[in-house]
Formats: C-alpha cells, structure tokens, sequence
C-alpha cells in the first residue's frame, strides 16, 4: 500500500511539472512497466480522482484538483489549447535522457527586462540549453527568437559558458529553415 501511494505521488509530481502527459510518456518517466500496468495505475488515480483525463487524438492526463491538493501543487489552470505544445515538450524532455535541471517556461531577464520565454531549459555541465518547441507559431516568431537568442548567447559566452538553443519540430521544411537562420545569426543549435 505504502509503495502505491509513493508511486502515486511521483505521478503526481511529474504531472505537476508536466502539466500534461500521455500514458506513454508517464510510463517512460515513472518506469510503470508494460501498457496493461500503466493502464491499470492510471484508471486506479483517476477512479481515486486524482488524476483526469481528456481525449486528444489519446488519452491525456493532468492533475485534478484532489490530486493538487495532495501534493500541494499551486499550479494554476491549464489551458487545453497548449496540449500538443506540451506532449511535444515532453517528448523532447524523454529524448534528451530526463535532464534533471530542466524547467519549462523559463522567463529570459536582461537588465530587469524579459528578453524571452523558453520553452524549457536545462545546463549540463558548462552547457546551457534552451529549448523551443515549434509547433504553431510563425515562422517570422521563430526567426525573431533566434535573433534574441543570438544576443543572449553572446552575454552568456563571455562568462565562459556555452549556451545551445534546441528546437524541436515535426516539419522538414521548418526544420531546414530553423537550420538556415540558426547558422546565418551564428547560434549554436540542435534540432530534433
């Protein structure tokens, strides 16, 4: 019982950092085994309604109010136009190995003013990565980032540490031009 409710509660917490989450993706993260186990944890939580769920091409889960409330979370309403952005996130947050640092929606500060948000960001080592997801914005947003982005790296360099901007995309076509722009500004890039 005691090891279900710790469980339990690591689902939670990650849900809570995730806002959304597929089965799949909780499975990877909480390591529940195989689909029938996965299922089963997850009806459980929501039978328990902790945890709910809305269908999305899949069934996505996030935290019910019960389920903020058990691990006092503050997290605010989450806004169900946001749900492909964040899946792809996690996507991305799974392929990179789980970064412990990692924090999404990061608020980029300079001189007390927001340069940017990240979508996420993570340092490994002397390594700063900031991670967009392109998943509906234009591709005129993009470019305009890349130059923000390029001013950023240019103050974090001369500390002596290496920034990275990751991008995430399904598009091949987007995927080329984020790679163009990302070499014509002289941004160190990866893109997935």
């Amino acid at each position: 019982m005691q090891q279900r409710q710790k469980r339990e509660e690591r689902i939670l917490y990650h849900l809570d950092r995730l806002n959304f989450a597929t089965r799949k993706q909780l499975q990877v993260i909480e390591n529940l085994g195989g689909d029938r186990n996965a299922q089963r944890v997850l009806k459980r939580m929501e039978k328990d309604r902790t945890l709910l769920s809305v269908r999305h091409e899949q069934k996505i889960y996030y935290l019910s109010n019960r389920g903020k409330e058990r691990i006092g979370s503050n997290q605010s309403r989450l806004k169900r136009n946001k749900i492909k952005h964040t899946l792809m996130r996690n996507d991305l947050y799974i392929k990179l190995g789980l970064p412990s640092t990692w924090k999404n929606e990061v608020p980029i500060n300079i001189n007390g003013e927001t340069l940017l948000i990240a979508d996420a960001m993570y340092t490994k080592g002397k390594n700063y990565y900031f991670v967009e997801i392109d998943n509906v914005q234009t591709m005129r947003t993009n470019y305009d980032k890349i130059k923000k982005y390029k001013q950023l790296f240019d103050m974090i360099s001369e500390q002596r540490k290496y920034p990275i901007l990751i991008w995430y995309t399904q598009s091949k076509i987007r995927k080329e031009k984020l790679e163009k722009s990302c070499k014509k500004n002289g941004v160190n890039y990866n893109i997935y």
